[in-house]
């Protein structure tokens, strides 16, 4: 794939990019057929052409060369209304895509430009000789939802033509590229360029131009080069989209938001097509989202948070799990004790199942001990959280099996939040989980959905508690793949994101940490991830497994790092949260992206056949349908057969589960 950094507009795209295009074909061995990407046209809307003179240049151009082509620009209708448009010519000259940007113009202040935010997009996709492609424009790849629709409309490779500048979440936004490919397994090509004219002036733009992969990799300019090389190598990511393990796009329970999604999606109110229009808009937009004020005296904006990366003991038998629950217990709040009684600390943090490990030593049928395996609330465990909350004044959150008597042979993966006078305020299960593998034995709302929507409603789903820290909600561990749950929390006022997570160490660590950090920033809310610095698994083993390797941290409300704990071990960290700075942040309209997120955009996406059902475990809770990642393999057999996945060429392929416990996540 060729990315091209070099200014040019439809008049003078035959005379700018020809040589350039020239000396970047000759370089490739065999460029029948290759995949070129455009920046965004030079100019501003002032200077706009009609649909016609800018995809007349466009197919000229790929027929001239024979190669694909992609590139976006501002384009006048009938109506006289500008629009951003990208286009794909094939090398025959023939065009194939037209998508129109669907987000405004965030990074570049907004322009007198509409958008379309209020209908439902089409996410077309069209195959070339890089893969199945599909274009979004611009700012339309920071959106988790519109590019989650994409990939399960069939898209391998996601084209972007932008126009990026620089500021101080240009960083953030490349990442979110990164994150992109690394969460929907596609590639994510950008093109930016290096400078742009308007109004007679030229400015030099930053290097934003980059191919983003699945493993978290990203190739990019360092500087106004013309044109990068990319390599795309497909059959790789179709082989790895034939095996279950780590597969979001195949995971992802997109069913299970739809019916939030259909409600929402009848509000979204008709784009304007101006600068000032844009503008009031998003004002509007930020004031309907904002905090509401609280009025009592208690409320606390700026307070401290201690993490707790503790070492669980394991426990190998079912027997000594009440022990081994009580001495995890004494160890965990041992190691935040200290900082808990400190005046400025308001909020302890500890991670994912902390009183018992994982229990996948227990077996995928474990339902019979739910009751040994889970904690109730009320009862034992949570008393003691409790009482400790109470008496160190503190908000206490972390995550455990959640054994409720309602739901007989069944636990819960489950996040708490007690307030500092004891309450419980805050219970959240977990809606994305290794459950999915076949690996552990615990229900996800998602399993039993209308079950569980009957009993409680659906904003059950997504509870957000309002206190005097601010609002809070909480996800838990392999949650961060998925930013649907964290936008859906959000969207119910959440400030503070509370992420208690026990994460092994393996291949998907960069990209899965790049993502983190990304969904701090598309949300404008604090991340605090608490996590495990190592398991004892044997009797009488006198060190911890290597597997869980901290790295504990606080991400900042644009996702820039505060602290991290950089390794293993017990350790407490310390951050500090400033909701004011936060609540600045959101209220500037070019950077607060969940206030522009609509979902009329991509609802009727989410409703179709894809991803993870509803209800696949509503039945017989001693069963477990999961097992040997059977209901994946199944999402994965639908999208070969709707040409959402590509087959491998070798026909020969056969991917297995990985058996290792580290492939979990």
């Amino acid at each position: 794939m060729i990315l091209l950094q070099t200014p040019w507009t439809a008049k003078t795209a035959a005379q700018v990019l020809t040589p350039v295009l020239e000396q970047s074909i000759a370089t490739l061995i065999a460029p029948e057929g290759a995949l070129v990407l455009l920046p965004q046209a030079n100019g501003g809307t002032a200077d706009a052409v009609t649909e016609g003179e800018l995809t007349s240049a466009l197919c000229a151009l790929s027929k001239a060369h024979a190669v694909s082509l992609c590139g976006s620009g501002y384009v006048r209708g009938e109506t006289g209304a500008v629009q951003i448009i990208g286009y794909l010519a094939d090398p025959d000259g023939t065009l194939k895509l037209r998508v129109p940007k669907i987000l405004p113009e965030l990074v570049n202040g907004f322009a007198d430009s509409t958008a379309n935010t209020s209908v439902p997009a089409e996410f077309p996709v069209e195959m070339t000789a890089e893969g199945q492609a599909g274009i979004l424009c611009g700012e339309d790849i920071l959106s988790p939802h519109i590019v989650r629709a994409l990939v399960t409309s069939g898209a391998e490779v996601i084209l972007n033509p932008s126009r990026e500048r620089m500021d101080n979440l240009f960083d953030i936004r490349q990442k979110a590229r990164q994150a992109r490919s690394y969460e929907n397994l596609t590639y994510v090509a950008s093109a930016s360029a290096a400078s742009v004219t308007i109004g007679g002036a030229t400015t030099k733009l930053p290097p934003a131009t980059s191919l983003s992969e699945f493993w978290g990799t990203q190739v990019r300019t360092a500087a106004d080069e013309s044109f990068i090389h990319a390599d795309v190598d497909i059959e790789t990511l179709r082989r790895r989209r034939q095996e279950p393990m780590g597969n979001l796009p195949a995971i992802v329970r997109m069913r299970l938001y739809a019916q939030g999604y259909a409600e929402a999606a009848s509000n979204a109110p008709p784009s304007p097509d101006t600068r000032d229009g844009w503008i009031n808009e998003g004002r509007e937009r930020v004031s309907a989202s904002a905090q509401s004020e609280r009025a009592d005296k208690d409320r606390i904006d700026r307070y401290d948070a201690v993490l707790g990366q503790v070492i669980t003991q394991v426990a190998l038998k079912p027997d000594d799990l009440p022990e081994y629950k009580q001495r995890n217990l004494e160890n965990a709040l041992y190691v935040v004790g200290p900082f808990s009684k400190s005046p400025g600390v308001k909020l302890v943090v500890l991670p994912e199942f902390f009183l018992t490990g994982a229990v996948s030593q227990l077996g995928s049928r474990s339902g019979h001990i739910a009751d040994k395996i889970g904690i109730s609330f009320p009862g034992p465990e949570a008393d003691q959280i409790a009482k400790f909350a109470q008496d160190n004044k503190t908000y206490v959150a972390g995550g455990v099996f959640e054994y409720d008597p309602k739901w007989p042979n069944r636990f819960f993966n489950s996040a708490f939040i007690f307030d500092d006078s004891g309450e419980l305020i805050h219970l959240y299960r977990k809606i994305h989980c290794a459950d999915a593998f076949g690996r552990l034995p615990d229900t996800t709302p998602g399993s039993v959905y209308t079950e569980y929507v009957d009993r409680y409603g659906y904003d059950h789903l997504f509870p957000v508690a309002d206190t005097p820290l601010g609002k809070l909600c909480t996800v838990i561990c392999f949650d961060m793949n998925f930013g649907e749950t964290h936008r859906a929390m959000v969207k119910r006022g959440a400030e503070v994101i509370i992420h208690p997570t026990s994460e092994p160490h393996n291949v998907r660590r960069r990209g899965w940490d790049i993502t983190r950090h990304v969904r701090a920033f598309e949300n404008t809310a604090y991340l605090l991830t608490a996590g495990h610095g190592g398991e004892f698994r044997g009797e009488g083993l006198g060190f911890p497994g290597s597997m869980q390797r901290g790295y504990s941290k606080v991400v900042n409300y644009d996702g820039s790092l505060q602290c991290i704990v950089d390794g293993p071990g017990a350790v407490p960290l310390v951050g500090s949260l400033d909701l004011k700075a936060l609540r600045r942040a959101r209220a500037d309209i070019k950077t607060n992206l969940a206030a522009w997120d609509d979902a009329v955009v991509y609802a009727h996406k989410y409703a179709e056949e894809r991803g993870l059902g509803n209800n696949l475990w509503a039945d017989d809770p001693m069963g477990n349908p999961y097992e040997d990642a059977a209901q994946i393999k199944k999402v994965i057999d639908i999208y070969q057969r709707d040409k959402v996945y590509i087959p491998p060429a070798d026909a020969g392929f056969a991917p297995t589960i990985d058996q290792s416990m580290q492939a979990v996540v």
